[in-house]
């Protein structure tokens, strides 16, 4: 049985992949910490319980069950671990899957570089012991109070589906649109706004990805929902890593899927509201060629980012 503390001794890493070599140089790789591993990924949930385990890093693909689908079972069981998904190629829709069903810490190429995944296991073990799991969803009188109080943005050019989301969305939120980034910051300095949902791109060619990221960098308590018809394996990895993206929906826009959406990452910001020690759950840390990539941003752009006004960022204008 788990420890009646957590966070005393070593960090607790639940290794899930069907090739046992893999295991085995995983073993290695992490044999200073208390580690348990498994070839049956269906097992994998009661072990991340029994143990209670601070990580879990599994493998995508594998014979009986594809990781995101144990990811996706150890969120709703175990919801502490912090969660990594290895895979040896760029499959898109398994990627969309650990967005919007296993809600990844970050996705992890194979070959990995040793000392990468070592420090990146290190840090999410971290978090795990010290930011609390919270979920997303609220009362009804919870979802009235933040439908009322916080505001949802949408980044979008495209008209029409400006207005297939003014149908979906404006009956239920407080939503704003813009069609460019200078227009968006100016929302966010003027409104509480706890969902960004935007494109990867506009129609006009502008790159909105590094503007995901940076928010996300410097406000990580924002819930972003990208809308896309664009999308490609990397481009998701990439926001998932960098940008924490918190749920992905491919053009045309469904209502369904996207009212869930929304009032699942409304959800999200309103806990975070509430218990802004787990915002680190959210967190990102910029590659440095996105750090290269957004020195050549506008300075505006980024101080602007920056410096979003208190009151967003947390209950009685503390900032989180």
């Amino acid at each position: 049985m788990p420890a009646a503390d957590p966070n005393r001794g070593p960090l607790r890493v639940l290794f899930i992949d069907d090739e046992a070599r893999i295991l085995r140089a995983l073993k290695a790789l992490f044999r200073d910490l208390e580690v348990y591993f498994t070839t049956e990924p269906r097992e994998a949930p009661a072990l991340a319980l029994k143990h209670n385990v601070d990580v879990v890093v599994c493998d995508q693909r594998m014979p009986e069950m594809l990781g995101v689908d144990v990811l996706r079972e150890i969120r709703e069981q175990h919801p502490r671990a912090m969660r990594i998904l290895l895979t040896g190629y760029s499959d898109l829709k398994a990627v969309l899957g650990s967005v919007n069903e296993g809600e990844v810490y970050r996705f992890v190429n194979k070959p990995w570089i040793n000392a990468d995944l070592r420090a990146l296991v290190l840090e999410a073990g971290e978090i795990a012991r010290e930011s609390p799991a919270i979920g997303d969803q609220l009362s009804p009188n919870e979802q009235n109070t933040a439908r009322s109080q916080v505001g949802v943005l949408v980044i979008e050019d495209d008209t029409t589906v400006q207005q297939r989301l003014r149908e979906i969305l404006q009956p239920h939120y407080q939503v704003r649109f813009a069609s460019t980034a200078e227009r968006a910051l100016q929302v966010l300095e003027q409104h509480e706004t706890g969902v960004v949902i935007s494109e990867t791109a506009t129609n006009h060619g502008a790159d909105l990805t590094l503007m995901l990221k940076a928010l996300k960098q410097y406000h990580p308590h924002i819930a972003t929902v990208v809308i896309t018809e664009r999308a490609n394996a990397q481009t998701v990895i990439e926001l998932i890593n960098e940008g924490q993206v918190y749920r992905m929906l491919i053009k045309p826009v469904r209502m369904g899927s996207c009212r869930l959406s929304v009032d699942s990452a409304l959800g999200r910001y309103w806990k975070l509201k509430q218990q802004p020690k787990a915002v680190r759950r959210y967190g990102v840390t910029p590659s440095e060629e996105t750090v290269r990539a957004q020195t050549k941003l506008p300075n505006s752009l980024l101080s602007r980012i920056r410096s979003l006004p208190a009151r967003l960022f947390g209950v009685g204008g503390v900032r989180i």
